[in-house]
């Protein structure tokens, strides 16, 4: 009768310990400062929330379903590339029309052939030239988003880092998240995407002339883009991994000490606060992994809606020469090409940097599960 009452009272007492847990994290969350973040809603199954309330959510176990993250992927791309019909006729239609007007009116007039691609390559390049502007205009302000949205979310996590102990990794990752907001950024921000405008007024130049060749200049120039974001990326990404992971082993060991000192050298109390501090380190734990997981649903909310209408860019203007090349003047047909592969680096520019911000948050987050996991 005596085991049957006590298996009776388990579960009251397990749920007990439960609501304590939730209180501890609720007590955890309390002390993070959303404010900045306002402005940025994540949507799912249960509506529009706020990034707190997301972390909130998540640090209580609630999962985020990946379908419907790809159903917002897939619902956006087929809104920009419905927007861009506009675009697509814009260089369609002027080339089809000297195309008949070559082939029909002027078949043995070499002069009026010549000034009418002339006319057609100028017409049709209006609209590509502006929406190159256009995308360099989306890549800077993405980038700048993204800055902005990761210095508000990458501070809390460092704090969190070093409240469940990593004081010595936290002392580490912190110059490499000013490096990451600041010189890698300002690289992307104003030297890259320099570069690809650039490259995009070489194209223009090499195709507008029949005399001036500068097809090698724009291959240098698309080049130098990628050695600069390879390099760039590679040199942070390898200093990063092998000095958090030394950082994070040496809190782990400290930790683990001063555990050992605290638990055995303090007489009465000092289990009782060792198994304290455990908890509040695991509540801890539970919240930085949470928010976590939020940042990079913050740096795909961010990433995603610029990266789908470029990505529509390219595919309309490849779409478009593909259907052109057969009646078109080949020489159009390349330059439409060639710009659609020089957008393409405003998307790896892009991608480039929300790639860095992913590996940073992702390297947070484990450096803090393995200070935990050592100690």
């Amino acid at each position: 009768m005596v085991l049957c009452l006590l298996l009776v009272a388990a579960p009251i007492a397990g749920l007990a310990q439960d609501a304590g847990l939730a209180e501890q994290i609720d007590g955890v969350l309390d002390t993070l400062d959303f404010s900045g973040l306002e402005d940025v809603q994540l949507t799912d199954e249960n509506g529009t929330r706020s990034v707190g309330e997301v972390t909130r959510a998540l640090a209580h176990g609630e999962t985020w379903l990946p379908e419907d993250l790809l159903m917002q992927v897939y619902h956006s791309f087929m809104d920009h590339l419905s927007q861009l019909g506009a675009l697509m006729l814009a260089v369609m239609l002027p080339v089809l029309l000297a195309s008949l007007v070559t082939h029909t009116l002027a078949a043995d007039g070499q002069a009026v052939s010549a000034l009418g691609r002339n006319v057609c390559f100028v017409i049709v390049m209006v609209p590509v030239v502006l929406c190159v502007f256009d995308e360099l205009t989306h890549a800077r302000n993405t980038i700048t988003d993204m800055t902005q949205r990761m210095g508000q979310l990458l501070p809390m996590l460092l704090t969190l880092l070093t409240a469940v102990g990593g004081s010595a990794s936290s002392a580490f990752l912190h110059p490499v998240v000013v490096a990451a907001s600041g010189s890698m950024v300002v690289l992307a921000r104003e030297v890259i995407l320099r570069l690809v405008m650039c490259t995009c007024a070489v194209t223009t130049v090499n195709h507008l002339s029949d005399r001036a060749h500068l097809t090698r200049m724009a291959h240098l120039l698309r080049g130098a883009v990628c050695w600069l974001l390879g390099v760039s990326f590679t040199v942070f990404l390898g200093a990063m991994s092998v000095q958090g992971v030394c950082s994070a082993s040496i809190d782990g060991v400290a930790i683990r000490a001063a555990k050992y000192a605290v638990d055995n050298f303090v007489p009465v109390v000092g289990g009782m606060f060792s198994d304290t501090m455990d908890t509040l380190v695991g509540c801890t734990l539970i919240v930085k992994n949470a928010l976590g997981v939020a940042a990079m649903l913050v740096l795909a909310a961010t990433l995603m809606s610029p990266l789908l209408r470029t990505l529509a860019v390219v595919a309309v203007l490849k779409l478009s020469a593909a259907i052109l090349e057969p009646v078109a003047d080949g020489e159009i047909v390349r330059a439409i090409g060639d710009f659609s592969g020089t957008i393409v680096l405003f998307l790896i520019t892009m991608l480039c940097v929300g790639t860095m911000y992913f590996l940073l948050i992702v390297q947070l987050v484990l450096v803090g599960n393995l200070t935990v996991m050592l100690r």
